[in-house]
C-alpha cells in the first residue's frame, strides 16, 4: 500500500505542484509537494527495509489525511473531494480504529469549511458524504479483517479436529527455538500415534475412522495444559509441545494422556484404543526438524517396545 501511495502521488499530485507554482499559489504547492516527498520517501524506505513498518504507515496516513484537509480549508470547498480517496487509504495503512479515529478527526477538521456553503442543503450533502464514505469504508474493511481471519484459521487448523496443522506445528516449534536460544527456555515434544489405527479403518470404515480422531482430539484438549500447544500432524499422529517443560515432566504427562486414551477411547466394538508416545526435550543447536525427528524415533521406539507406552530420547 506504501508503495501504491508512492505511485498515485507521483501521478496525481505531483502535476498540481508545477501548476500552483506557476499560478502563484505557493502555499498549496508545498503542501502538495510534502505529500509526495513524503510518499516516496516512505517508500525509499520500505524498499530498503524489505517490508512497511507500522511507523512508515502511520506518518504516511497522517501526512495524507493532513495534507486533504489542509487543502480543503486553502481552497474553495469543493476541494473537500480530496478527503474521500484519503478515508479510503486509512483503512488500507491502519488498524480498523485507528483508521475509524484518523477519520472522524478529519472529518471535524473540515466541518468548519460547511461555514464557507450557501445552502444547509449543501452543507447536508458535505457531511452526510464524508460520513458515508467513512461508514462504507469501515463496514468494508471490518469484513476484509474478518475474512482475513477466516483465511489464516483455514490455513493454520486441521479440518477434521480442528487443532493446530503442520504449519501451525512449525510456527510454534521456530518460537520455543528461539525461547531457547535467547532464555534457555526448556521445551520437550510430545509425539503420540494411535496404536493399530487401520484396523479401525478397514474393519468399520473411514467415516468411524474420522470419528475416532475427533474423539481423540476433543479428548486431548481437555487434558492438555494450557500452556502446552496441540496439533494434529497428519493421519493419527498428533503433536503436543510441552513450554517450559523438562523431559521428565514430559514424560509424566505423556504418561496421563497414555492412560486417558486407553481408558476413555473406544473402537465402536467397545474395544480399547491405545497410543505410542515419543517424547524429545530441545536441545541447544537443534532445529525444527532434528527436534521432530528425534521425537519421531522415539515413538517408533515405543512402537518396537510394544505399544502402548512412552518412551523419550536424549
Amino acid at each position: 500500500m506504501v508503495y501504491l501511495f508512492a505511485i498515485l502521488a507521483s501521478i496525481g499530485i505531483a502535476p498540481f505542484i508545477v501548476i500552483r507554482y506557476l499560478n502563484g499559489e505557493l502555499l498549496n504547492a508545498l503542501v502538495d509537494l510534502a505529500i509526495v516527498v513524503v510518499a516516496l520517501g516512505s517508500a525509499f524506505i520500505t524498499y530498503i527495509r524489505g517490508q512497511a513498518s507500522n511507523t512508515v504507515s502511520i506518518v504516511t496516513a497522517i501526512l495524507y489525511s493532513a495534507g486533504a484537509v489542509a487543502v480543503t480549508h486553502l481552497n474553495e470547498p469543493i476541494f473537500v473531494f480530496w478527503l474521500f480517496p484519503a478515508i479510503l487509504s486509512n483503512f488500507f495503512l491502519l488498524s480498523t480504529n485507528a483508521a475509524l479515529t484518523a477519520n472522524l478527526l478529519s472529518i471535524l477538521a473540515v466541518l468548519p469549511i460547511a461555514s464557507r456553503l450557501q445552502t444547509n442543503t449543501e452543507v447536508l450533502a458535505m457531511i452526510s458524504s464524508l460520513l458515508i464514505c467513512g461508514s462504507m469504508a469501515y463496514t468494508f474493511a471490518l469484513l476484509t479483517k474478518r475474512q482475513r481471519a477466516l483465511l489464516q484459521g483455514y490455513a493454520t487448523q486441521d479440518a477434521l479436529t480442528q487443532l493446530g496443522n503442520r504449519r501451525a506445528m512449525n510456527s510454534e516449534l521456530e518460537l520455543s527455538i528461539q525461547d531457547h536460544a535467547r532464555a534457555q527456555i526448556p521445551a520437550t515434544l510430545i509425539l503420540l500415534d494411535l496404536d493399530f489405527f487401520k484396523t479401525i479403518n478397514d474393519k468399520f470404515g473411514h467415516s468411524t475412522g474420522d470419528k475416532v480422531l475427533v474423539e481423540l482430539a476433543d479428548l486431548l484438549v481437555q487434558r492438555v495444559r494450557k500452556t502446552d500447544r496441540l496439533f494434529r500432524f497428519g493421519g493419527e499422529e498428533f503433536v503436543v509441545i510441552a513450554r517450559n517443560t523438562a523431559l521428565d515432566d514430559a514424560m509424566t504427562i505423556a504418561e496421563e494422556l497414555r492412560n486417558q486414551i486407553i481408558t476413555n477411547l473406544k473402537a465402536p466394538d467397545g474395544a480399547p484404543i491405545s497410543a505410542s508416545f515419543g517424547c524429545a526435550q530441545l536441545q541447544q543447536g537443534d532445529s525444527a526438524e532434528q527436534w521432530f525427528v528425534r521425537a519421531d524415533k522415539a515413538v517408533y521406539q515405543a512402537k518396537q517396545a510394544g505399544r502402548n507406552c512412552v518412551v523419550s530420547v536424549a
